[in-house]
């Protein structure tokens, strides 16, 4: 797997060996809301006025239309024209649209899509937070391997390097799609300083191991990111959208 160039312009050509990951700044898009919001269907309309939270629902607003522009582009259709369907495990996938893959996440103020022909693809991103107890979750939820490498870390980097083995883990089990029937600790990815591919371990199933590709990526200095996809000799482009001082 390796890194392409940078995404410039959300033009729809993707390759076949490519992953295409967009990023994007919910808080600087807030002001387009209303005019984002009928972009959604019906269903995502209804799901939206059920937040009882106004942040919470203004990061679904945007997040939807941000993932029905993106998928809009690549399918050479309007974004109100691109149609979902719910997977066995409750993994969204596009309905009628054979041959190409996609994935969504959120955090505070940020939404990354993945998107590629390769093959099954999972992203998350997070953003780093200092109110939990990084070893302890190691403990419970990671594998030997990854919580005795958390603790290594030197204190002060323990919750970056959390949500970076995190993010990575989430990334799998989620291009899996597989739900919660996947154990944290049945596999297990040890993060690298910087950018860079990972080395995913399937404990009792190295096979497994051979069919995937993961990548750290770098959103931002708060925010921790991976994606990994079923396939190999693969190349990721990142791209931000809208460029900078755009709108959507």
């Amino acid at each position: 797997m390796a890194v392409g160039p940078d995404l410039i312009e959300m033009d729809g050509i993707l390759g076949n060996n490519e992953i295409h990951v967009w990023h994007t700044d919910l808080t600087a898009q807030e002001a387009a809301i209303d005019r984002l919001f009928p972009l959604l269907d019906h269903p995502e309309q209804s799901r939206a006025a059920r937040f009882l939270v106004p942040e919470p629902r203004v990061q679904f607003i945007l997040s939807r239309a941000f993932l029905r522009i993106a998928l809009g582009r690549y399918l050479q259709v309007e974004p109100r024209e691109v149609r979902f369907r719910t997977a066995e495990h409750g993994k969204p996938e596009l309905a009628g649209a054979g041959g190409l893959y996609f994935n969504l996440s959120h955090t505070d103020g940020t939404t990354a899509i993945a998107v590629t022909r390769s093959g099954r693809v999972g992203v998350d991103v997070e953003r780093v937070r200092k109110n939990l107890e990084p070893v302890a979750l190691a403990a419970r939820f990671f594998s030997q391997k990854e919580s005795d490498w958390l603790r290594s870390q030197p204190a002060e980097r323990r919750f970056a390097a959390f949500f970076a083995c995190w993010t990575a883990k989430e990334a799998y089990i989620k291009a899996c799609g597989s739900g919660l029937s996947i154990a944290l600790d049945s596999f297990g990815v040890i993060p690298q300083p910087g950018d860079g591919e990972l080395n995913l371990q399937t404990y009792g199933k190295p096979e497994d191991s051979r069919r995937w590709s993961m990548w750290q990526l770098d959103l931002g200095p708060d925010l921790r990111s991976a994606v990994a996809v079923e396939a190999v000799n693969c190349q990721v482009r990142l791209g931000r959208w809208p460029a900078a001082g755009a709108k959507i």
